[in-house]
C-alpha cells in the first residue's frame, strides 16, 4: 500500500522493468517523479508495479478507467483540442485510406489525400502525433515524408499495399505499423502484401491489438519471434461498446491496459511490460516514461498476482 507523507510516497512490492526486469523493491516517489528504487528480500507475490501502460489508438477514452492506462493517444479522424490531462495527443486514422481496406470505418469518411490538410496537421502545434494512412494512395509518399519532417509519426494502415510501396513508405519515413495483420492485404505465397515488410523492417514499430479477439494467438506468436517485444506496441482500438457487429465482425477493441498485459503475459511480465509501455513511449519520444526507474516519471500500473488493476498513478497522483 502507499504511505504518503506530505510529497513523498513510498511503494512496495514487485517491479517490473522492461529494462532492469523482476525482482522486489522499494519505490519513493516525490512530486510527479520516481526519487529511488530499492532492491529488497520480500516474499510477496504482489502487488505488481508496472510502468503506466501507453495506448497508441483509443476511440472511448473513458473505458481506459482503472485499467493502468496512464498516457494514450485519442483515435479520431478530425482534429480537435482533448481535455483529458492523460491524453498525449490525436492519432489521426485517416482519412488517407485504401476503401478496399476500410475494415470498421466508414467509407464515407475517407479521402484523397489532401495536402492542405496535412499542412492543417502539421500546424496544429504538436496536437497530431500519429497518422495512419494507406501508402499505395496517390500523393501518399509525399504527405508522409512531410509528416515525418514535421516530427509526426505515420503508421501504416487499412492498406492493400504490396511490398515494394511498403517499403518506399518507410524509406519516406514512415516507423509504424497500426493493427499489424488486421485490416491489411493479406499474405500470400506469391503477394505478400505489406506485413512481411513490416515484420522484418527494423524501422517499424508494429501495433499490436493483443486482446485475443483481433488475432489467433500463433499470429501473435509469430509476431514476437519475428519483431522481438522490443519492437511491439500493445494497443487497444477501444471502442464504445458493442465493440462487434452482430455477424461477429469486429468495430475495435474492448480491452485495453491490463487486460491486454494479461494475455502477452505468456510472453514474459518483463516483455509484456516493455510492449505496453517502454516502446510506445519511445515511439513518441517521450523519454521519462515507460520504466520504473529513478528519474522517470511517476506513471505506474499496480496489479495483483493474477495481473487485475488494483490502482493507476499518473505523475505520482492516483487516478
Amino acid at each position: 500500500m502507499i504511505d504518503r507523507v506530505r510529497s513523498r510516497h513510498t511503494l512496495e512490492g514487485v517491479v517490473i522493468d522492461p529494462v532492469e526486469g523482476v525482482y522486489a523493491g522499494t519505490l519513493a516517489i516525490e512530486g510527479d517523479r520516481i526519487a529511488s528504487v530499492e532492491r529488497r528480500e520480500l516474499e510477496a507475490r504482489e502487488p505488481l508495479i508496472f510502468p503506466g501502460f501507453i495506448d497508441l489508438q483509443v476511440y472511448d477514452a473513458e473505458g481506459l478507467v482503472g485499467t493502468g492506462v496512464t498516457g494514450y493517444l485519442l483515435a479520431t479522424r478530425e482534429v480537435s483540442a482533448p481535455v483529458d490531462p492523460l491524453c498525449l495527443g490525436l492519432h489521426l486514422e485517416g482519412p488517407f485510406l485504401n476503401p478496399q481496406a476500410a475494415g470498421a470505418i466508414p467509407v464515407e469518411e475517407l479521402l484523397p489525400v489532401d495536402d492542405g490538410l496535412v499542412g492543417e496537421w502539421i500546424a496544429a502545434d504538436g496536437l497530431v502525433r500519429l497518422v495512419t494512412l494507406a501508402p499505395e494512395l496517390r500523393g501518399a509518399l509525399e504527405a508522409t515524408e512531410r509528416l515525418a519532417a514535421a516530427g509526426i509519426v505515420v503508421g501504416l494502415g487499412h492498406t492493400r499495399a504490396n511490398a515494394l510501396t511498403t517499403a518506399a513508405a518507410l524509406d519516406a519515413g514512415a516507423r509504424f505499423a497500426t493493427h499489424l495483420w488486421n485490416a491489411m492485404r493479406p499474405l500470400r505465397a506469391r503477394t505478400t502484401g505489406p506485413v512481411p515488410s513490416l515484420l522484418v523492417d527494423e524501422r517499424a514499430t508494429i501495433g499490436l491489438i493483443a486482446d485475443g479477439r483481433h488475432l489467433h494467438p500463433l499470429v501473435e506468436e509469430i509476431t514476437i519471434r519475428i519483431a522481438g517485444p522490443s519492437r511491439i506496441a500493445l494497443t487497444s482500438d477501444l471502442v464504445p461498446l458493442p465493440a462487434h457487429r452482430p455477424d461477429g465482425s469486429l468495430l475495435g477493441g474492448d480491452r485495453s491496459g491490463a487486460a491486454l498485459v494479461a494475455h502477452m503475459a505468456r510472453f514474459g511480465l518483463q516483455e509484456a511490460a516493455t510492449m505496453a509501455s517502454l516502446v510506445p513511449a519511445q515511439l513518441l519520444g517521450l523519454t521519462d516514461r515507460g520504466r520504473v526507474a529513478p528519474g522517470y516519471r511517476a506513471d505506474l500500473a499496480i496489479l495483483d498476482a493474477e495481473l487485475r488493476p488494483l490502482q493507476t498513478i499518473a505523475a505520482g497522483e492516483t487516478v
